[in-house]
């Protein structure tokens, strides 16, 4: 009698011929990088069927979650970046500006293929740490190497160089104020350029007056006072300007307000040390709490000089206390 082998013949790999856990996982890391590079470069959306449409009554697509980069919560224009292994992240290079994602992606891949699955360079803290998230999946032994930080050696960067930035520096207080002044500068440019048009004609949007400038005679149309609006807040002002010479001041205007460094604001400059003053003023704390209120009102929030917001301290949701905010930021 002959005995059927219910798998046609196909037996186990003999240990020594199968493929190490951590190579299984480089091979895993780089299909999945090149996914992640696919995503970003928009090729792979995958769209639901008619019938599904149907079934779940809607019709917006499925967009494929990438597993190397998701787009920053503070802003779109920046991506954090992880370095993925043994479906562990192993850490973050987090708000990296969009033109620059595709180099950390490449870096990712570059980094991945140069992973000996044989004999790693446990040198390298991350290809360590790669190693290791393998060993704790397969309850393997892990490797505990101490790196000692005065010992410089040329080691890979799984993100080719790039760096993330501070977006507490960014987007600090100073530069949301600008982008309102320059917003508020915009229209009252487009809004100059439609001066002569008789309200009838103009478009609905320019019905409202504009705060850059005002006539300078109730009676006529040719001169203009120009003004440096901060946040609510009159800076200085040019009056009786022709209208040739009050376009060209308010250009200029803008173009001092983009000019402004809001990582590195120029304090030096008495115009914009008056801005800034402006901004430290609006931004200040209100709040029927006093531990959120500034340190001169009896709370624990303070004007950042480094960061030029205001740092505030928060109240924990589970144990309502209060969670001061920290120090020098």
């Amino acid at each position: 009698m002959i005995n059927k082998d219910p798998f046609g013949g196909v037996s186990s790999e003999l240990e020594s011929n199968s493929p190490s856990p951590f190579k299984i996982d480089k091979e895993e890391a780089l299909k999945q990088i090149q996914k992640s590079m696919e995503l970003w470069d928009k090729k792979k959306i995958k769209k639901k069927s008619f019938l599904q449409k149907l079934r779940e009554k809607n019709k917006s697509d499925i967009i494929v979650k990438a597993p190397h980069w998701e787009y920053s919560k503070k802003s779109r224009d920046y991506v954090n970046v992880h370095l993925l292994w043994s479906k562990t992240i192993i850490r973050t290079l987090s708000n990296v500006p969009i033109k620059q994602v595709p180099v950390a992606l490449n870096g990712l891949k570059a980094f991945y293929s140069q992973i000996s699955s044989v004999k790693p360079d446990f040198s390298n803290p991350d290809i360590l740490s790669c190693y290791n998230s393998t060993a704790l999946n397969y309850n393997l032994p892990t490797k505990n190497i101490t790196f000692k930080n005065d010992i410089e050696v040329d080691i890979l960067d799984p993100f080719a160089g790039i760096n993330g930035e501070d977006l507490d520096v960014i987007f600090n207080d100073l530069s949301k104020d600008k982008s309102k002044a320059i917003k508020e500068l915009d229209f009252s440019i487009e809004h100059f350029d439609q001066v002569d048009l008789i309200n009838v004609k103009k478009e609905k949007k320019f019905l409202k007056k504009p705060k850059n400038y005002s006539f300078s005679y109730k009676t006529s149309t040719d001169y203009f006072n120009i003004y440096l609006y901060w946040v609510g807040k009159l800076i200085k002002s040019v009056e009786k300007v022709s209208k040739q010479r009050a376009r060209v001041a308010l250009v200029s205007l803008r173009g001092f307000i983009k000019s402004i460094s809001t990582p590195t604001p120029d304090l030096k400059d008495p115009t914009v040390k008056l801005i800034y003053e402006a901004s430290i003023v609006k931004n200040k704390p209100r709040s029927k709490y006093i531990e959120l209120l500034s340190i001169e009102e009896g709370g624990h929030s303070y004007w950042s000089y480094k960061t030029h917001r205001w740092v505030t301290g928060r109240f924990d949701r589970k144990s309502k206390k209060f969670v001061p905010p920290k120090k020098d930021l």
